[in-house]
């Protein structure tokens, strides 16, 4: 873990701005908030993010990726949701800190977390407090569409609602490359993410290749036919 200088923050590691603009945060706004927040501190892949307390300080991810998960005695672990470049963690009840589950950095991240005593002054701030509210209920309703996916579809479905989903909360902070995105996590975690074994996912993928649907290779997830896949698994844009 390492501290970062704020001047240094490139465009992609200020997405979290992008985002509430997006919720139409105004400027002063975020200003503001850049007075709440601590300097931006790294994490390596594996690191965890969140302490396992209630309690801890909220933050927004500047960069990289994130897991949410609950992990079992024997070692097998439940990727609940997925935490991408611009999303507050930490304010809503499912990414708060709590002792039955634990955020983990998929790849190399940076954060910056929220002053404690400062706290009241976002929640105090209607933009903000309205852009959080906005983002809260997006994240109860992709918890909704994971219980779904794990619940009800078949291993095809998953994996084309899974990928249609990060493809469209990256599109929003600028990180997509028109169909294609980066997909920086190994198949394990995807397989943990969809409730299937490691094998599974792999056949499945290849499945989606072969039909002409999705292109997963060197880190980078082509989606060939968005429409198509949309269709299958059912998917809706938040």
């Amino acid at each position: 873990m390492s501290a970062n200088s704020h001047s240094t923050l490139t465009s992609t590691e200020r997405s979290f701005t992008r985002r509430l603009q997006a919720f139409g945060v105004q400027d002063s706004e975020i200003a503001l908030l850049d007075t709440l927040l601590h300097a931006p501190v790294g994490y390596q892949t594996g690191e965890v993010l969140h302490p396992s307390r209630p309690g801890a300080p909220p933050f927004f991810l500047l960069s990289g990726w994130a897991c949410l998960s609950r992990e079992l005695n024997d070692g097998r672990r439940q990727v609940v949701a997925f935490l991408l470049p611009g999303d507050a963690v930490g304010f809503d009840l499912l990414t708060q800190s709590r002792e039955s589950t634990k955020i983990t950095a998929v790849t190399a991240v940076n954060v910056q977390r929220v002053r404690p005593s400062l706290i009241g002054q976002i929640t105090g701030s209607p933009g903000l407090s309205r852009a959080l509210a906005i983002a809260s209920d997006q994240q109860q309703t992709r918890l909704i569409n994971q219980v779904v996916r794990l619940g009800r579809q078949t291993a095809y479905e998953r994996c084309a609602h899974l990928l249609l989903e990060l493809h469209a909360r990256l599109a929003e902070v600028g990180e997509t490359y028109g169909d294609s995105f980066r997909l920086p996590v190994k198949q394990e975690i995807l397989a943990d993410a969809l409730g299937l074994s490691l094998v599974h996912v792999n056949r499945t993928l290849q499945q989606l290749r072969r039909d002409g649907l999705v292109e997963v290779h060197g880190g980078l997830a082509i989606l060939q036919d968005r429409a198509a896949l949309a269709e299958i698994s059912e998917f809706r844009a938040l």
